[in-house]
């Protein structure tokens, strides 16, 4: 697919990656020279020096041509005017960055008045993504497929978890249908049989419906986050507590700057705001850090998250939630049992590739959820079987699915399978699956030539 984008900054320079890694063709348009060519050089596209909300620039692009367009650059306005002008010249979809929280609400995300195909807030979706870690703390990601029915979740296993050393046959027999559909063991990632041994050191990432699930998940350790700690008084906290101002968790939050602070006050009046360093030794001990259930450590420098963390640590806060947006510095952290790093660029580039590849091909199946789990290195999609698709009516058994694919659920008629080799594809169906591959648009990609 032809594919413009419009901004080279942390979500669009890992989005360019993820484009050139899947064969799209790709112009870059960047306002500061330095930024487009380091981009342009490292992943071979072409690039555009320019204001991306300008018509000759446009032109230039050969926007007329475009399957795609997306705006990601730091400006909200910017990226509205450019991705409706990009519209009225002839790009096909429209996809815009939009993180200011006045522009969330309905009237201009619901009824869409800007005719925008896809509105993505990076900061909405990580508050999100850590609403659902602070829900289930045990484990360090969670996932949902099919509006909640069927969950999967991420958990380090210590030599003192009580899975340690089970195989994955006792694993099936003690819990039923709930099933490890993968593991993390160093730097090897497996799909495992039911041979495979659970050791520690291991990141088993499990699945099953969400009861099961939430049994599950007390199963590992009885734990629930009643005060939680926010570092950082930026967008991705300002909505998480939109979030959860529903819920009865007590919050205390540090700003460091006083006017933000001042801000998150008057906004939240039954939240405790601290005016204060979150990232300073003394001030997390004299607000008794130690004593939150769980600590979201959510500054914009990735450096003072990381160290405040290990602190936190340090000083016995189990569930850490630490904001990390280069993913260089991932490869140092060790996570612990209990931690939880986010990544909001990561975040925001799977909703945007999951939108492009639905667009890809959806003649007998759509792809309608994404989610990459491992750094990366592990896949997991929701298909949607339609009508005259080539394996509706087979039985699992007798479909030659290419190696590191499985099938860990089906939902029928908003009733979840976990299927053995005996159950079959229907129409209508929605799949879940896991897989190592790369690149999957299609329920046909998981097939052996």
């Amino acid at each position: 697919m032809r594919i413009i984008v419009i901004g080279g900054g942390k979500v669009g320079t890992a989005l360019c990656r993820s484009l050139v890694e899947e064969k799209h063709d790709v112009i870059l348009i960047e306002e500061k020279e330095s930024v487009l060519k380091k981009i342009t050089k490292r992943y071979d596209i072409i690039g555009i020096l320019g204001n991306g909300a300008n018509h000759k620039i446009l032109e230039q692009a050969d926007v007329q041509d475009c399957d795609i367009f997306i705006a990601l650059t730091d400006k909200d306005e910017l990226n509205m005017v450019a991705a409706v002008l990009a519209r009225k010249m002839g790009a096909k979809e429209t996809v815009v960055r939009v993180r200011n929280p006045e522009y969330s609400n309905p009237y201009f995300k619901d009824q869409n008045f800007l005719g925008f195909s896809l509105i993505i807030n990076p900061e909405l979706l990580t508050a999100r993504y850590i609403a659902n870690t602070i829900d289930f703390p045990n484990a360090q990601s969670v996932e949902h497929f099919v509006n909640g029915r069927v969950m999967l979740m991420e958990f380090k296993i210590t030599e003192s978890n009580k899975l340690c050393q089970m195989s994955l046959n006792q694993f099936r027999k003690k819990f039923g249908n709930i099933l490890v559909c993968a593991i993390e063991r160093g730097q090897e990632v497996l799909i495992p049989d039911g041979e495979q041994t659970i050791l520690p050191g291991d990141k088993i990432f499990v699945t099953g419906n969400r009861v099961e699930m939430v049994l599950f998940h007390n199963f590992v350790k009885a734990k629930i986050v009643k005060n939680l700690m926010l570092i950082g008084a930026g967008k991705i906290s300002y909505y998480l507590l939109n979030i959860l101002k529903n819920t009865k968790i007590n919050v205390k939050i540090i700003e460091h700057h006083l006017d933000r602070a001042e801000f998150f006050s008057q906004e939240f009046p039954k939240i405790h705001v601290v005016h204060g360093d979150g990232t300073a030794k003394d001030v997390l001990l004299e607000e008794n850090a130690a004593g939150f259930d769980a600590v979201a450590t959510l500054t914009g420098v990735d450096e003072e998250n990381i160290v405040a963390s290990m602190f936190l640590e340090s000083i016995g806060v189990q569930k850490n939630i630490t904001k990390v947006n280069r993913t260089s510095l991932l490869e140092i952290i060790d996570h612990k049992e209990f931690s939880t790093i986010v990544t909001p660029k990561n975040i925001a580039v799977d909703s945007i590739m999951h939108f492009i590849r639905g667009r890809v091909n959806a003649q007998h199946s759509s792809l309608e959820a994404m989610h990459h789990l491992a750094h990366g290195r592990i896949e997991t999609l929701q298909f949607e079987v339609r009508e005259q698709n080539k394996l509706a009516g087979k039985k699992l058994s007798s479909i030659a699915f290419r190696n590191n694919v499985l099938i860990v659920g089906i939902i029928r008629k908003g009733k979840p399978i976990f299927p053995t080799g005996e159950d079959s594809l229907e129409i209508g169906d929605k799949v879940v699956v896991i897989t190592l591959l790369k690149n999957v648009t299609h329920i046909y990609d998981l097939l052996a030539r």
